[in-house]
């Protein structure tokens, strides 16, 4: 059963008055393509199987949330296509990640493809929960025959003669191999690559030592034991509160504080009657995932923008100050009678100037007896536990490393070579990492880069919308193609050049930018490689259909 079209102008009466607030008609398409309704003026050519080239096929490296997408789109269209996995399951970081408290802080409803709703038992799912949704649609969508697993690719080579991507890979045993392909895809993602601090001894320490992203299988036995968490960002704020009940003594090693939202439904089961409607009613559950996109998504973006006019501390506009307000009562609240700890935990820098975290039990896990604060960074670690740089010796038992990943060495260690033999992270000069819709490179034919440059927002949205749109985009540019009889395509330089320029000069006005903050998504010269600047309605629309004429096309030779 599908909802009856209600045209555009009822569409935005009927949203505005679930919300409650005025809804911009820019966002209709987004409305029209969340409830399933009939396309629009400037839509995508319906979906369906097209016209793929005799022998044509392609190559995808990874099989998480990137590598999935990717492959439903090729499933559609009749595109034959390989998946390479260097894991032995799907999954990527909802495979690698069992820490204890690990979860997104995405709805699940929000946090789920479009084309696979799942069926949740949490508001907010844990990684166990996530990674067996993702196997379900990998089953789902037939995708598992198409994966080789166990195999890591080592780099990829553009043929320009051939017009054919070779990829060298690697078995667990050590064979090497090359495979062929006409396109290939990166869905390798960003947040693979665990950041352990270069600190003195770090081999010498006795016991369990792991970063949160190798956490065990089996888990820790971490009962009645003395523990130091090193870090205080998303990671270690869902860690701390899972294992505070079970260990005798919790050092938590801060490098600045942060700021976390309240967070009501952490943990909470989702309801049986709405679990009913959503299993019952389709119609029902789609307005209920677009009411969550439209409170996820671009809501927060005016408080992200910096206004010259404003002169109050600890803020960049009104708005962001209302929001750092709000969050300093929370805090004091949590804290309760553990005033003390105010002025340790209370974040200098605007709210938003770093990721916001949701609030796990974080603060009342500090003020409890067991759990010590310490503000000074590990400087040795030894034997028995770390030093930090005041010279103190926090006494251990296990260490848990929640000091994040390296996301703006984007693709390293792959090897990516292009025409005339260029490396990709030559044309990044390293971490400088660039791409126009974060998707495609200048000298790199045939090149897809899911989840890549500039693609995650750090105002809200999820993830996985973000990855449909850029192979929704990629599914335009291909179908394109096959009609054109063009066989390569390459970004021009130019399009890609003002495209980015664009993207600096937006983030120029952005709090990322102008707080002076440094975090995980600047790269040594400053600038943010990560987070995407614009309103996510705006990226929606740029990702809408292709346009052949910004690329450069070949005929196959």
């Amino acid at each position: 059963m599908k909802l009856a079209d209600p045209g555009d102008d009822l569409l935005l009466e009927m949203m505005s008055a679930m919300l409650g607030e005025s809804i911009p008609s820019a966002y209709v398409p987004m409305i029209r393509h969340e409830l399933d309704l009939p396309s629009y003026r400037g839509a995508q050519d319906s979906e369906g199987p097209v016209e793929v080239p005799p022998g044509f096929n392609a190559l995808i490296i990874g099989a998480g949330i990137s590598g999935i997408c990717a492959a439903v789109e090729f499933a559609k269209a009749g595109i034959p296509y390989t998946i390479i996995e260097r894991s032995e399951a799907v999954g990527g970081v909802w495979f690698e990640n069992r820490y204890p408290g690990a979860a997104c802080d995405v709805p699940s409803h929000l946090y789920s493809f479009s084309f696979a709703p799942g069926r949740w038992s949490r508001h907010f799912a844990g990684s166990r929960e996530i990674h067996r949704y993702l196997q379900d649609v990998a089953q789902e969508w037939d995708i598992l025959p198409h994966i080789q697993f166990g195999i890591e690719a080592l780099g990829a080579r553009y043929d320009e003669e051939r017009q054919m991507w070779e990829a060298e890979v690697i078995a667990a045993d050590g064979t090497r191999r090359t495979l062929n392909a006409n396109i290939l895809v990166s869905g390798v993602g960003a947040f693979n690559k665990p950041r352990l601090p270069d600190v003195p001894g770090m081999d010498k320490f006795a016991g369990a030592s792991v970063h949160t992203a190798r956490y065990p299988d089996e888990g820790l036995d971490l009962a009645g034991k003395r523990v130091v968490l090193v870090g205080n960002g998303a990671s270690a704020m869902q860690v701390a509160p899972a294992i505070a009940d079970e260990v005798a003594h919790l050092t938590i090693i801060q490098r600045s504080p942060q700021w976390a939202a309240p967070f009501n439904k952490f943990k909470q089961p989702i309801p049986e009657p709405l679990q009913d409607l959503l299993d019952g009613l389709p119609i029902y559950r789609l307005w209920y995932r677009l009411r969550l996109s439209w409170a996820f998504n671009d809501k927060l973006y005016e408080a992200l923008q910096n206004d010259p006019e404003w002169s109050g501390e600890g803020a960049i506009n009104a708005i962001n100050d209302a929001h750092r307000r709000h969050l300093t009562q929370y805090i004091e609240s949590e804290l309760g009678a553990r005033a003390d700890l105010l002025p340790a935990v209370l974040p200098p820098f605007p709210p938003f100037a770093k990721r916001m975290l949701l609030d796990n039990g974080w603060f009342r896990t500090l003020a409890r007896d067991h759990v010590k604060l310490v503000g000074s960074p590990v400087t040795e670690v030894r034997e028995d536990g770390v030093v930090t740089a005041d010279g103190v010796l926090h006494e251990a038992d296990a260490i848990i490393w929640a000091t994040g990943f390296d996301v703006v060495n984007l693709l390293a260690p792959l090897r990516i070579e292009g025409r005339g033999g260029k490396q990709l992270h030559d044309e990044w000069h390293g971490d400088d990492a660039r791409a126009y819709l974060g998707t495609v490179v200048p000298g790199f034919p045939n090149f897809f880069c899911l989840y890549g440059p500039n693609t995650q927002f750090g105002h809200g949205g999820s993830l996985i919308t973000i990855l449909e749109r850029q192979t929704h985009y990629l599914m335009s540019l291909l179908k394109q193609m096959f009609a054109s009889d063009c066989a390569v395509v390459e970004i021009r330089r130019d399009t890609y050049d003002r495209y980015n320029d664009e993207v600096d000069a937006t983030h120029a006005r952005m709090i990322w930018q102008v707080s002076g903050v440094r975090s995980y998504f600047l790269n040594s010269k400053g600038r943010n490689v990560v987070n995407n600047p614009f309103r996510i309605v705006r990226f929606w629309e740029m990702t809408e259909r292709a346009d052949l004429a910004e690329y450069a096309c070949e005929k196959a030779a």
